[in-house]
C-alpha cells in the first residue's frame, strides 16, 4: 500500500470515528434537549389544568350554596340568589333546578331567549351515575355558543344545573401569560371538547375518543406526544395533565416548527459542518501526501542501508519540502546513534533499579500487613498484641500512603501539573504542626524530637504552606531514617536579613563527602559516614527502605515556593549527624 493511500486511510480511520462520536454526541444533546423541552410544555400543562381545576372548584362552590338553599322551605330566597347570581356573573346564562324525572322546577336565566334543554336528559342520567358534579359540554349552533353545563346532585333528589359560556375560559387561562401560539384545549371524560383556545363552532362537535392526543395520557397523570391537530391539521407537541376532581383534561399544544425547530436545525448544521470539515481534510491529506512521497522514497532508502550495517550513509534533500527537516534529523540521529545507544543502555538500568526498588517497597509493608491480618485472624491473641498489630497495620499503611504520594507529586512536578500558592505564612507554626505530626513515630523509634522555639518573634514568610510542611515533614522523616535509637532531631528557625532560615538537624549517621553533591538526584541513595561515635548503629543504614526519591523531591518542591535549601554533613563534632537548612524569602509586607 502506498503512502498516499496509507494516509488518506489514516485520516478516514480518525475522522470517521470523529464524526460519528460528533454525531452521537449531537444525538444524545438532541435527545436531552427534547426532554427538557417535552417537561417544559408538561408544567405548562399542569399549570393550565390547575387553574382550570380552580375555576371549576369556583363556580362548583357556588352550586353547592344553590343546592343547600334548594332546600330550605322558602324558594323566594333561592329565587333571590338566583337572580343574583344571573346579574353577578355574566357568563352564567341559566340556572335550573331540575327534578329526577327532568322537568325543571325553577329556572332564571340572563338571555331574553331560553337556551334548549338538550342536555338535561344527559346530565340527569349521569347525575345519577355518579352522585357528583358533572361537567358537560354542548353546542347551539344557531348563537354560535359554546356551552359547559354543569350539574351537581341535591339531597332531595334534585339536581342543579347551571350552563355556563364556555368562552369565559378564556379569561383563566389568559392570565397564565402562556405564549400566543400555545393552544389550550380542555376535554371532559366522555373526550368531548369543553374549550379550545381556537375552535370553530363546527369543529366543538368532532369525536376525538380515538385521537393520539387523549390516547397517550392513557392512565397517567401527565404526558407529552408530537401529533397533528384534528381540529387545523397543524402537527404540535401536545402536554396533557389530567384534572382528577373533575375527570377532564387538559392539553397545550405548540406547533412542532416552534418547539423543535432550532435545536433541529443546530443538529443538521453541525452535521453538514462535520461533513464539510471531513471532506476537505482528506483533500487536504491527498495534497500534502503529493508533496512528500518523493523525498520520504529518499529517506527510506537512506534508512534502510542504515539498518542494514551502513552507518556512514546520509540523506541529500535539498528542497523546501517538510521532509527536509527530517532528512537533516535523520543525519543527526546518525552522528549520534552511539551516545544514544549508551544512554539506552543507562535507562534500562535505571529502569531496573527502580521497579525493582519499587517492587520492595510496595512487597514489603504489603507482607507485613497481610502477616499480621492472618495473626489477627486467629483470635488467639491478647488485646495488647492485637492492638500492637493494627498499630503496626496502620504504619505500613502509613508508609505505602507516603511513598505513592511521593510518586505522584514527583509526576507532577516534572509534568508541570504541580501548582503552588504563595501567600503569608506564620514559620514557628508551620514547623510546631509538622513535630506534632511526626512525634509519634520519634517516640516509636525511640527518637527524641523537639522544636526549638526561636528566642525573638520571626517574621512571616511568603511561601505555600502545605508545600512546606511537605518539605519539612520529609526532612524530619529522613532524619529519623538515619538516627540510631536515643538521637535527637531538632528542628528550628531564625532570621537572616530579609530571609528568614528553618533547620532540621539530626545526631545520626550523617552523609559522606562524596555523596554530599549528588544527594538531590533522582534514585541516588547516599551511605553514612564512617567515622562517627555511632558506627555500629549506622553499619547497616544504607538498607534503610526507600529508593531514592525523598531529597530529590524535597529539592523540587523548594523550587517551587522559590526556596534555598542547604545541606551539611557532618554538623556535630565527632564527625556525625545532618544539618538541612532552608531559606526562604520574608513576606514583603513586613520588611521595613
Amino acid at each position: 500500500m502506498t503512502i498516499r493511500a496509507r494516509l488518506l486511510w489514516l485520516t478516514i480511520g480518525l475522522v470517521v470515528p470523529l464524526f460519528l462520536v460528533g454525531f452521537y454526541n449531537l444525538w444524545e444533546a438532541w435527545q436531552v434537549s427534547r426532554e427538557q423541552l417535552n417537561a417544559s410544555i408538561e408544567r405548562q400543562a399542569e399549570l393550565a389544568a390547575t387553574a382550570f381545576e380552580q375555576w371549576i372548584e369556583a363556580q362548583n362552590q357556588t352550586l353547592i350554596t344553590i343546592s343547600t338553599l334548594s332546600q330550605n322551605d322558602n324558594p323566594a330566597v333561592l329565587r333571590d340568589y338566583l337572580n343574583l347570581i344571573v346579574k353577578t356573573r355574566p357568563h352564567w346564562l341559566d340556572v335550573q333546578i331540575v327534578n329526577p324525572a327532568g322537568e325543571v322546577i325553577i329556572s332564571q336565566n340572563v338571555r331574553d331567549k331560553p337556551l334548549p334543554l338538550v342536555s338535561i336528559e344527559t346530565l340527569r342520567e349521569e347525575v345519577a351515575v355518579k352522585n357528583s358534579l358533572v361537567i358537560f359540554t354542548e353546542q347551539i349552533s344557531e348563537d354560535n355558543l359554546r356551552l359547559l353545563s354543569l350539574a351537581l346532585p341535591i339531597a332531595n333528589g334534585n339536581f342543579v344545573v347551571a350552563r355556563i359560556d364556555g368562552a369565559s375560559a378564556s379569561g383563566v387561562f389568559k392570565k397564565l401569560k402562556l405564549p400566543e401560539e400555545n393552544i389550550i384545549a380542555v376535554f371532559d371524560s366522555n373526550s368531548r371538547l369543553l374549550y379550545r383556545s381556537n375552535v370553530s363552532p363546527e369543529q366543538v362537535s368532532f369525536d376525538v375518543s380515538k385521537s393520539p392526543i387523549l390516547s397517550a395520557l392513557n392512565n397517567k397523570r401527565i404526558a407529552t406526544v408530537e401529533v397533528e391537530s384534528p381540529y387545523d391539521k397543524i402537527r404540535r407537541v401536545y402536554g396533557l395533565a389530567r384534572i382528577e376532581s373533575v375527570n377532564c383534561i387538559v392539553t397545550v399544544g405548540i406547533p412542532s416548527e416552534n418547539l423543535y425547530a432550532p435545536a433541529k436545525q443546530q443538529y443538521w448544521r453541525q452535521i453538514w459542518v462535520g461533513a464539510i470539515i471531513s471532506f476537505f481534510a482528506i483533500l487536504l491529506v491527498l495534497f500534502i501526501a503529493r508533496g512528500i512521497v518523493e523525498p520520504l522514497r529518499l529517506l527510506t532508502n537512506a534508512a534502510r542501508a542504515f539498518g542494514s550495517g551502513d552507518l556512514r550513509v546520509r540523506t541529500e534533500i535539498t528542497d523546501a519540502s517538510p521532509v527536509r527537516e527530517l532528512s537533516e534529523t535523520f543525519n543527526r540521529m546518525a552522528e549520534q546513534i552511539a551516545e544514544r545507544e549508551e544512554k539506552s543502555k543507562q535507562l534500562d538500568r535505571l529502569k531496573s533499579e527502580f521497579v525493582s526498588s519499587v517492587s520492595h517497597e510496595l512487597r514489603t509493608p504489603l507482607t507485613t500487613i497481610k502477616t499480621l491480618v492472618r495473626v489477627l485472624e486467629r483470635n488467639n491473641i491478647t488485646e495488647k498484641e492485637s492492638a500492637e498489630y493494627l498499630k503496626t497495620i496502620a504504619v505500613e499503611c502509613d508508609r505505602q500512603i507516603e511513598f505513592v504520594q511521593n510518586l505522584l507529586d514527583l509526576s507532577r512536578i516534572e509534568s508541570g501539573a504541580f501548582r503552588v500558592s504563595l501567600a503569608q505564612t506564620d514559620v514557628p507554626n508551620v514547623l510546631l504542626k509538622c513535630v506534632e505530626m511526626n512525634l509519634r513515630a520519634a517516640i516509636t523509634r525511640g527518637i527524641k524530637l523537639n522544636f526549638e522555639v526561636p528566642t525573638e518573634i520571626l517574621p512571616p514568610i511568603l511561601t505555600d504552606e502545605p508545600t512546606l510542611r511537605r518539605i519539612v515533614s520529609s526532612l524530619i522523616e529522613n532524619a529519623m531514617k538515619y538516627t540510631p535509637e536515643n538521637g535527637k532531631i531538632s528542628v528550628s528557625a531564625e532570621q537572616r536579613d530579609k530571609f528568614v532560615a528553618i533547620k532540621v538537624t539530626d545526631n545520626g549517621c550523617g552523609i559522606a563527602a562524596e555523596d554530599l553533591p549528588h544527594i538531590f538526584e533522582k534514585f541516588y541513595r547516599g551511605r553514612p559516614l564512617e567515622q562517627t561515635q555511632n558506627a555500629e548503629d549506622c553499619a547497616n543504614s544504607n538498607e534503610t527502605s526507600g529508593i531514592g526519591l525523598g531529597l530529590y523531591l524535597v529539592k523540587n518542591l523548594a523550587e517551587q515556593i522559590q526556596a534555598e535549601i542547604q545541606v551539611e554533613s557532618p554538623a556535630h563534632k565527632y564527625g556525625q549527624g545532618t544539618l538541612f537548612t532552608i531559606i526562604l524569602p520574608i513576606y514583603s509586607d513586613s520588611i521595613e
